[in-house]
């Protein structure tokens, strides 16, 4: 039975005690005071395992985090008082069915100051090698998509960004390569508020395509909408994404707050994701997982596997990039050590690059990341993807064996 990882990535801090948030499963570290908005639908039975948190700073009492299924707490929980560090609940687990929505809640219970940067847990599947894609949004105002648009965002990490409107106005930078062959359902999105006076289209992409499934959101709708009826069977090497289109619309504006899709595969995709990015300029540490909020601090973006299993076909899309000398090195990170798994960017060079050769086995308890290095000529690079896939250890399907294969997309 496959064991999917699942992280939930970014910064959070909670000083005012007494305020309840929630969590999505995986994507951006943002929260919601409505829990639907966070809710994530699960389609198998699973066993949802090993939640770990990691706190960076902690003073005052207790700060809790909990698991949820139907808006009633499940049996996993953490409680952080003065102490940093990693955190983990390995003994109690939760049992899932197809239809449960789950999330995380998380409460400052007195005053005092906890700073999160992740949040994992393990989904066990029953067999069936059903998974999801999980993106999140974050619920401001200034972050809503107006009408008379179109704009893009990825399949996992962040939906939107800083600034308005929130989200990529070019395809390329949110596109993610799929190296297994899938099917692609439930295409599933939540808003928080729509004030558009006509109805916005939310469609999967395909290569630069509208796939079948799409969702027709009604002129000040909000809640969660799931195309329930159209699928996507999606070939290797095909790039995925989803485009929102509110060129319909002559008024208002709307905030997603999560976008899910179910997919059948051995492989999952685990990517770090910010549809609008910024540059950085040295050495940085990202979670497998997340909205693009690196850290200098490796210990802050770790995750310790929770399962083995075997990561391949690293994956860095590259926005912009004025790196010197031999360019910018991108590497999984396995017990603070570069493994194999390894991009190297070309100076001055953007697009897409992938590793599709290499695969480095991950043991339970073994900790892992991404790293990228800019030592190596200095400058400045924008990544909007860094991803790997996650599965079993086999050969890498569907491509050449016994070089890299590094793809570039100008």
């Amino acid at each position: 039975m496959p064991t999917w990882e699942f992280v939930l990535g970014g910064i959070n801090n909670w000083g005012t005690p007494a305020v309840t948030r929630y969590h999505a499963l995986a994507g951006a570290s943002f929260n919601d005071v409505t829990e639907s908005l966070s809710q994530t639908k699960v389609y198998s039975s699973y066993t949802w395992a090993n939640l770990y948190v990691v706190c960076t700073t902690a003073s005052g009492g207790d700060f809790t985090v909990r698991s949820r299924i139907g808006a009633a707490f499940g049996t996993m929980i953490i409680t952080i008082t003065t102490t940093t560090g990693i955190f983990q609940d390995t003994i109690n687990t939760d049992s899932l069915v197809d239809g449960n929505l789950i999330d995380f809640e998380a409460k400052k219970l007195v005053n005092g100051t906890h700073t999160i940067t992740l949040i994992g847990s393990t989904l066990q599947d029953t067999g069936t090698n059903i998974t999801l894609q999980v993106a999140k949004a974050q619920e401001i105002a200034a972050f809503a998509i107006v009408f008379g648009l179109t704009r893009f965002a990825g399949i996992g990490g962040v939906l939107n960004a800083t600034g308005t409107p929130g989200m990529s106005t070019t395809e390329a930078p949110v596109q993610i390569t799929i190296r297994r062959g899938t099917t692609y359902s439930n295409m599933r999105i939540a808003l928080e508020t729509n004030s558009l006076d006509t109805a916005t289209t939310w469609s999967f992409r395909v290569d630069l395509a509208n796939g079948a499934q799409t969702i027709s959101i009604g002129a000040g709708l909000t809640g969660a909408f799931e195309d329930t009826t159209n699928s996507d069977i999606v070939a290797v090497a095909s790039e995925v994404n989803y485009q929102i289109d509110t060129t319909a619309s002559t008024l208002g504006s709307f905030e997603p707050t999560l976008a899910q899709l179910k997919h059948t595969s051995v492989g999952r995709e685990m990517p770090n994701l910010q549809p609008v990015p910024a540059a950085r300029t040295v050495d940085a540490f990202w979670p497998p997982g997340g909205n693009d909020v690196s850290s200098l601090t490796e210990a802050d973006v770790q995750i310790a596997a929770r399962a083995a299993f075997a990561a391949k076909n690293l994956f860095v899309n590259v926005k912009a990039h004025a790196a010197g000398g031999t360019g910018t090195d991108v590497f999984l990170r396995v017990d603070g050590v570069n493994s194999a798994l390894t991009v190297n960017v070309p100076s001055a060079s953007t697009g897409v690059f992938e590793d599709t050769t290499n695969q480095v086995s991950v043991a339970v308890a073994v900790k892992y990341n991404y790293f990228g290095d800019v030592s190596v000529g200095g400058g400045s690079w924008t990544p909007s993807v860094i991803s790997m896939e996650q599965g079993p250890d086999d050969a890498i399907y569907d491509l050449p064996q016994g070089k890299l294969n590094v793809l570039l997309r100008m």
